[in-house]
């Protein structure tokens, strides 16, 4: 998860006016008298700063929907733009659930339900897999539940969740936890954000294996974890200067790696890895387990 700046190299608007007047497409001339209220409906997106919840559907008829969203899957020179989003914002990590994947576009407000939005900039995001999961669901049931939008909802840079790691040993109980408080008044579309899209991930399986590796090598985890930690605070130092530099290679504070990271950082996950390194008779950067090799 990852709060992105919206591609800003065209002009939705002007594109939606040549689309109108190419003579050359299947749309021309029927596109023409729908124009002003596409229009509307992009202004009217603006200005709920992307929160679905508050964007209302702008009614078209069905050839008309279906002209959207065909101009979306062939793209012609006038929304050439399309695929330049694509391409050129191959994020660090997926803006929407944070894994290392990319390679496609996500419509936010997805354009089987919202044709009007189907080749709008500002509903396209770079995304992963988690795209298909997530399936159409954009909002929940109750107030305030709903996606975040990478390119309007500034709380996505913030640090939202960390593992949990539990019953520790070599296949410890994982789970996520979210890091903000439950009077945030972002709290409920985060916690949903979180539900519909990051937990459909493999996040969990990811954390395992990371931490399956770490106990086998713990620099992996952070190469200065080559050399046994002397104290509970240089084990910290460790670990918290592994995130800053994790947040800082993959842009985002919600990163799987630094997802991970921060979990190792809760107070009985430290004792538990210190007491772990100083085990008597463990080899210099060998396994964190008795019986690991």
């Amino acid at each position: 998860m990852n709060r992105l700046d919206p591609p800003d190299f065209f002009d939705d608007d002007a594109a939606l006016d040549a689309l109108s007047l190419n003579v050359l497409l299947k749309s021309y001339p029927h596109l023409q008298q729908h124009v002003p209220s596409i229009k509307a409906g992009y202004a009217q997106y603006i200005a709920a700063n992307g929160n679905v919840s508050a964007i209302n559907k702008v009614p078209l008829p069905k050839p008309i929907e279906d002209y959207l969203k065909n101009l979306y899957g062939s793209q012609p020179g006038d929304i050439a733009y399309i695929g330049e989003i694509r391409e050129e914002s191959d994020p660090d990590c997926c803006p929407m659930c944070g894994s290392f994947h990319s390679g496609t576009l996500d419509h936010l407000m997805p354009k089987a339900q919202y044709a009007s939005f189907a080749i709008f900039s500002r509903n396209l995001v770079p995304a992963c897999k988690c795209n298909t999961k997530r399936a159409s669901i954009i909002t929940g049931p109750n107030a305030g539940e709903r996606v975040l939008h990478p390119y309007f909802d500034d709380i996505l840079g913030e640090r939202l969740i960390a593992t949990r790691f539990e019953d520790l040993g070599l296949i410890p109980r994982v789970t996520l936890r979210i890091l903000i408080d439950q009077n945030n008044p972002h709290y409920a579309a985060v916690t949903f954000h979180i539900d519909n899209i990051v937990r459909r991930t493999s996040i969990l399986r990811y954390m395992s294996k990371s931490w399956n590796r770490m106990l086998r090598h713990p620099s992996v985890a952070a190469a200065e974890l080559r050399h046994d930690p002397p104290s509970l605070a240089a084990l910290q130092a460790i670990l918290e200067s592994e995130l800053e530099r994790q947040d800082i290679t993959h842009g985002s504070k919600n990163n799987w790696q630094s997802v991970f990271i921060s979990g190792l950082l809760e107070n009985h996950v430290l004792d538990w890895l210190l007491a772990a390194f100083q085990r008597p008779g463990r080899s210099h950067n060998g396994s964190l387990l008795p019986s690991l090799i």
